[in-house]
């Protein structure tokens, strides 16, 4: 799903959107998002630069001239796309980029604008909380973490490790495929402590091969 603002005017390009949200498919490795203008401006306006600020992400001009400056002339009237491609990796939530460009016109005019894509990304696989803590000195009394699989297809539990010999766990299924509990206990609460539990699964997905929980011991005056 894909769904535009408002069509906004820079001093330069009309952009039938700025702002773009895309709910992204569990399956996909990557995703596209257009951004579409015209210049309505009543002068030639040249595309100087454009660049998405993130390895993860690149951007491309559709349509234009190029000038011997080596920036990309538009028309009063002509039409052209930015295209943002976004390698999703193993991402999960929702992700914001930009894509930042700067624009030329004929009578010396110039502006900057950012193209900003929300990318909403599937937790097919999630832990809640995905975080426990303990205060130093409380007692070591277990929690629990529960992990639920929202998909049509069940994904399974196969192992799980903890950062830190000073913590125990205990997996049990509840709904096979679907449900599990995570009972986390600290063999002690007498130093402070920072450690991750790594889920491991059977999904195909890499995005959904493993997921990580942390947990804490820390002074109450951490939390102030």
């Amino acid at each position: 799903m894909l769904v535009l603002s408002a069509a906004i005017a820079s001093a330069s390009l009309t952009f039938e959107s700025q702002k773009q949200d895309l709910h992204v498919p569990a399956e996909k490795k990557e995703m596209e998002v257009l951004f579409p203008f015209k210049n309505e401006s009543g002068e030639r306006v040249a595309i100087v630069e454009y660049d998405a600020p993130c390895t993860c992400m690149t951007a491309a001009l559709k349509g234009g001239r190029k000038l011997k400056t080596g920036s990309v002339g538009f028309l009063d009237g002509e039409t052209g796309v930015i295209r943002g491609k976004f390698e999703l990796g193993n991402l999960k939530g929702s992700v914001t980029k930009k894509i930042v460009l700067k624009t030329r016109s004929e009578s010396g005019e110039e502006d900057s604008l950012s193209l900003e894509s929300t990318f909403h990304i599937p937790y097919l696989i999630a832990a809640f909380p995905n975080a426990l803590s303990w205060h130093l000195g409380d007692a070591p009394e277990p929690k629990v973490i529960q992990i639920l699989v929202d998909h049509d297809e069940p994904i399974q539990i196969s192992k799980v490790s903890s950062s830190s010999n000073q913590i125990s766990h205990v997996l049990e299924t509840v709904k096979p495929g679907y449900e599990y509990r995570l009972t986390v206990t600290p063999k002690s609460t007498d130093e402070f402590l920072f450690a991750a539990l790594r889920i491991i699964t059977d999904s195909q997905n890499p995005r959904y091969k493993s997921l990580s929980t942390f947990i804490t011991i820390k002074s109450q005056q951490a939390n102030q």
